[in-house]
């Protein structure tokens, strides 16, 4: 790292402090710092986020939606964060990466990820990418575990623990998938900043951000049952998804990391890289990396059912929230809605109510899905 006697702002905008790698006590600090902040931030837009989705829900199929969907709603705030955040990372990381070297062939392309190692930079706009990608990944895996599970207290006794773990409500339909992904991807960053290996860390970042804004926007979507717009955005999503995670990703990305990493050993003089780190560390990214592209297969073809689902049916299923699918229940009205008008139907799915509340059926000509039963896992 390089010395530094100046004050807090100068240092936050020098290359190469300590800051660069995530590991260090001054970068865990500032990262505790950032994730404490996103969850702060997150406590004060969900709220509003959500009342938007419930007015959004509440105009389109009525007042009988919103009073049996308080799930989706809660999910609907959290995904127009995910939206924003991601959004947001990836036009940064456009701007910031889309002249470097590493991403441009006629100048040596991903081989320039290694050659030169470890006297690669950190410039501040790295360092600050990774600080808050970090953030948001370790935020995103602590609201899965909240979104997942109920924690609930009992009288303890000889059989009975004081504390009872459930699933909960919003638990999502491929739970053990994102648990495998958060974990995996969090060891990635932590590990590519550990050995400075920063600059394919920050292509894997681009390509996950970009292919994540049509999922969110899918996603919410589909939460309110627009079907025209969930379509469009659906096939977008599957478009850049299959482009970005299983195009660039294994075909660009991992393949440098297979056959591109040996360009390590090349650094001669006193920074010259032991062949026996390269051989400790190399399988170590080889099978994260790989374990992340065999999720993205198994979510592909999940998409491709949906896809089958949503042309031939005429269903809109998240089948990532809801792993058997959704109930299909169309409600008719005697008056067209102006969704209804825009191409968005009135399809949806009633999530099940409390077990202690009974909804009545509604009289007024509008037929409703009453579907008690309880998503499993």
């Amino acid at each position: 790292y390089s010395e530094f006697d100046g004050t807090l702002w100068e240092y936050l905008q020098t290359p190469s402090t300590a800051l660069g790698v995530l590991t260090t006590p001054t970068a865990l600090f500032v990262l505790l710092g950032l994730v404490l902040l996103m969850r702060a931030i997150k406590s004060v837009l969900l709220p509003f986020f959500s009342s938007i989705g419930r007015r959004a829900g509440r105009n389109t199929h009525g007042p009988q939606w919103e009073q049996n969907n308080e799930v989706r709603i809660q999910k609907f705030g959290e995904y127009v964060f995910r939206l924003l955040f991601h959004f947001c990372i990836a036009v940064y990381g456009v701007c910031y990466l889309y002249d470097e070297v590493w991403w441009d062939k006629s100048r040596g392309g991903t081989q320039n990820g290694f050659l030169g190692y470890p006297l690669h930079p950190i410039e501040p706009d790295m360092i600050w990418y990774y600080l808050i990608q970090s953030a948001y990944n370790v935020e995103a895996f602590l609201s899965l575990l909240e979104l997942s599970f109920v924690v609930k207290l009992q009288t303890p006794s000889f059989t009975k623990s004081p504390i009872v773990i459930g699933w909960s409500e919003t638990v999502r339909g491929d739970f053990r998938e994102m648990l495998i992904h958060h974990v995996v991807t969090n060891l990635l960053v932590i590990g590519s900043s550990w050995i400075r290996v920063t600059r394919i860390g920050s292509m894997v970042f681009m390509v996950h951000d970009i292919s994540d804004v049509p999922v969110d926007l899918s996603k919410l979507a589909n939460f309110l049952k627009w079907k025209m717009t969930t379509a469009i955005c659906f096939a977008t999503m599957v478009v850049l998804w299959f482009y970005c995670r299983l195009v660039i990703l294994p075909f660009v990305i991992y393949r440098c990391v297979l056959y591109e990493a040996i360009l390590l050993l090349l650094t001669e003089g006193p920074h010259a890289i032991q062949p026996i780190y390269y051989v400790t560390y190399q399988p170590v990214f080889v099978v994260l990396i790989g374990v992340i592209i065999l999720l993205h297969l198994t979510w592909f073809a999940m998409f491709v059912k949906m896809g089958y689902l949503l042309v031939f049916k005429g269903e809109t299923h998240d089948l990532s929230e809801h792993k058997k699918g959704e109930s299909q229940e169309a409600i008719t009205t005697n008056q067209a809605t102006p969704q209804q008008r825009n191409g968005n139907t009135t399809t949806h799915d009633v999530l099940p109510t409390r077990p202690t509340q009974q909804q009545p059926p509604q009289t007024n000509g509008t037929i409703t899905s009453t579907n008690g039963s309880k998503k499993t896992n």
